[in-house]
């Protein structure tokens, strides 16, 4: 066989170089609406960094009690209301597998106006549709990760306008919207970012293969249950109650080991709106 010069060998490199990373820029024509999405993006929504997936995780553990409190307890918020928490706070982050989960379960809780939340970008907007304070603080604590000075300030108008109780209530459940829509991202980062050869700048791919394996089972399961949820009808309050808390006790078998481990990390947790999860 003929001996290829160095330049040849460099030559054929660079070829086969410049050949896969077209093919991994380009999306395939049956790439899914979730792929689509993410590629598109290339990846620039919201994710977690490892400090801050630690700082969210104590923040949505320590709040469960209350989460199952907004779904079934003295404090709990009506389904309607709820739902149109949950689509307001993921205007804000844009995760597919929410916008499909709870878009699905606002239209069970005769939510009209669900489409329209899932977009809105101010609090007139949002309360032109829901006029309901909970609406606004959701607004504000997608819009500020739940964190700082705007936040402390919102939940005390909000528990002026509600109570404590159940504003406590309406915290927990943009907690546990901020998990699954920032968590979501962060899998589809991986796998419709890094993957195709677009990954989000600033991010370890240690970290976003790791947090792949552990969640991906999870999320899995979430896009076949918003499926299977576009053949339900609208749906009595006691059924989207106790479905809501059924969904608690799914997602806490992921949240309460990472949880432990963020509260003997806390410490070192990011809690400033300087360290946001981006």
């Amino acid at each position: 066989l003929p001996k290829a010069s160095p330049a040849q060998v460099q030559g054929s490199i660079a070829r086969l170089a410049v050949s896969g990373l077209d093919r991994c820029s380009s999306i395939p024509a049956s790439a899914s609406r979730l792929e689509m999405t993410a590629v598109a993006d290339g990846f620039e929504k919201k994710t977690w960094t490892f400090c801050q997936f630690l700082a969210d995780h104590f923040r949505v553990f320590t709040s469960i009690p209350k989460i199952f409190d907004a779904y079934v307890g003295p404090n709990q918020i009506s389904a309607k209301l709820n739902e149109s928490i949950m689509v307001t706070v993921n205007s804000v982050n844009e995760c597919p597998y929410c916008t499909g989960l709870h878009g699905e379960l606002a239209r069970m809780a005769g939510v009209a106006e669900a489409g329209a939340l899932m977009s809105v970008k101010t609090e007139e907007q949002a309360r032109a549709l829901v006029d309901a304070p909970a609406i606004t603080f959701a607004l504000k604590f997608g819009q500020h990760d739940g964190r700082g000075d705007v936040i402390d300030a919102a939940f005390e108008d909000l528990a002026k306008e509600m109570g404590t109780g159940p504003a406590g209530s309406v915290r927990a459940l943009c907690w546990f919207l901020l998990w699954g829509s920032v968590g979501g991202n962060t899998v589809n980062s991986f796998l419709f970012g890094r993957l195709c050869c677009k990954p989000k700048a600033r991010r370890s791919v240690l970290f976003e293969f790791l947090f792949f394996l552990y969640y991906g089972p999870l999320f899995l399961l979430i896009a076949i249950v918003m499926k299977l949820l576009t053949c339900f009808p609208q749906m009595p309050a006691c059924f989207m109650a106790g479905f809501g808390a059924f969904l608690t006790v799914v997602a806490s078998i992921w949240i309460i080991p990472i949880g432990l481990i963020a509260v003997l990390t806390k410490p070192c947790h990011p809690e400033s709106t300087n360290t946001p999860a981006l």
